[in-house]
């Protein structure tokens, strides 16, 4: 039970097949049995999920059903604030702050339905590294592999059958990054589609909350319940709401008449099983009817320059308060990050935004004249946490773990990550479709076309069956 897919789940529940305590009560025995090896949330909220799961099983008896999520177990990314529990943000400086109210985010999933079992691990701040006191989760598909940068606990328990869905965010890849190394599904949305009220920022400008499940349409049913305006984050699009699970029911509708973007040059630094991996992806979405299309991406190099010092200024500001008065708190690369940040010139932080704007306008011609683009979300197929330290934050790292994700956050641009054709060894290989704003729909219905050509995002990490 525990490897359904969210929308079979609340099929079940919908039926009278399975109530949600009992769901709730499966989900909370499997987290005790693997998570205290694989490491993946920093909170089980056993006692509040368990009430939250007995109040959806009376309202279905009493005829009410608030949706799709009506009794599903899901779990948060843990910079998103739960009335009533610490938003750590992976770091102890902010372990004492408790929340009073739940983020928009997460009051939006409880009135849905969803019934929230825990809140999960991830790296300092949303930067790359764990806290050193805190842990890093593992990979459910090795250890050695890299979980993927901040929602790595978001990923991991997705993939080991301990939540249906999660709620991660995306600053420069940490929806794709943990997706790509699992074997699950996110979406990265638009900038200023999901409300970021209440939620412990990293670099505001940048960041996407955004769902993390089995499937496409799992993450459809999510996104389409947090989305839209809100007035405690006034930045949020105005724009009309799109319908993501529709698109699901639109998907081979809308491959067969699709350009695809591709960029050979792009992919250059890719290993030889990335790029069979994006071939797949290509060849799938071809035999579907679309038109595959050469494009030339603006450099990125800037781009990429530029995210960790942009990032600087804004995870500064976040946690200025808190630094200035305990800096022994934070693990050594935020603490390096936030320093940086307190000391950089205004003059280069407004380069920094002009260089952005810039690319922005160039991503956009590039885009224009199709629908997607298919994009690696990193060059090196399924890297080892091992590989990572070898080549440290230097050319390589650039070029084969950034190049292709936080220029997209660069640019506010939607993406979709789902797992492709993986490793010889079993290993998870992702990639992403890469949209103009505002075209999630569109995205999602190519990758819903791809899953259902495929049955990447049906395997399961063999040591936890």
């Amino acid at each position: 039970m525990h490897y359904r897919q969210l929308h079979e789940l609340s099929a079940l529940i919908a039926d009278g097949d399975l109530t949600s305590t009992q769901i709730t009560e499966s989900v909370l025995a499997r987290i005790s049995r693997i998570d205290a090896h694989l490491g993946a949330f920093s909170a089980v909220l056993a006692d509040s999920a368990l009430a939250e799961a007995a109040q959806r099983d009376t309202e279905r008896r009493n005829g009410r059903s608030r949706g799709p999520l009506h009794g599903v177990p899901v779990a948060v990314k843990d910079l998103y604030e739960v009335a009533g529990t610490p938003a750590t943000a992976g770091t102890i400086a902010l372990a004492d702050q408790i929340a009073t109210a739940d983020s928009t985010a997460v009051e939006r999933l409880r009135a849905a339905g969803a019934v929230i079992v825990g809140k999960l691990k991830m790296s300092e701040g949303a930067f790359a590294a764990h806290h050193p006191e805190l842990g890093t989760p593992l990979n459910p598909w090795g250890e050695q592999l890299w979980t993927g940068a901040s929602s790595s606990g978001n990923a991991a328990a997705v993939a080991a059958g301990l939540c249906y869905a999660s709620l991660g965010s995306d600053t420069g890849g940490s929806i794709r990054f943990p997706s790509a190394a699992t074997g699950t599904t996110g979406i990265k949305p638009t900038w200023g589609r999901v409300s970021r009220a209440g939620m412990v920022e990293f670099a505001g400008s940048l960041d996407c909350p955004g769902p993390m499940a089995r499937s496409v349409r799992d993450c459809a049913v999510v996104y389409d319940q947090i989305s839209g305006p809100d007035p405690r984050d006034p930045v949020t699009s105005a724009r009309p709401r799109p319908n993501l699970t529709a698109a699901c029911d639109r998907a081979e509708q809308v491959a067969a008449g699709a350009r695809i973007g591709i960029d050979p040059a792009f992919m250059e630094v890719c290993d030889a099983q990335t790029r069979a991996t994006l071939a797949e992806a290509v060849a799938v979405l071809g035999d579907l009817g679309a038109t595959i299309v050469e494009v030339t991406l603006p450099s990125v190099l800037d781009s990429v320059a530029d995210w960790t010092p942009a990032c600087a200024v804004e995870a500064a500001i976040v946690h200025r308060r808190a630094y200035e008065a305990a800096p022994e708190k934070y693990g050594d690369q935020l603490r390096e990050l936030i320093a940086d940040g307190l000391a950089m010139p205004a003059s280069r932080y407004h380069g920094i935004l002009r260089r952005r704007e810039e690319f922005t306008g160039r991503m956009r011609a590039a885009l224009a004249g199709v629908d997607a683009l298919v994009l690696q979300v990193t060059g090196t197929a399924a890297p080892t946490a091992q590989h990572l330290e070898q080549i440290g934050v230097g050319p390589i790292w650039r070029d084969t773990i950034m190049l292709a994700t936080c220029p997209i956050n660069t640019a506010g641009l939607p993406a979709v990550t789902l797992p492709g054709a993986p490793t010889p060894e079993g290993d998870p290989v992702g990639f992403q479709l890469v949209g103009l704003h505002d075209t999630e729909e569109t995205l999602v219905s190519l990758a819903q076309a791809i899953q259902n050509r495929t049955d990447h995002h049906r395997r399961h990490p063999a040591a936890h069956p």
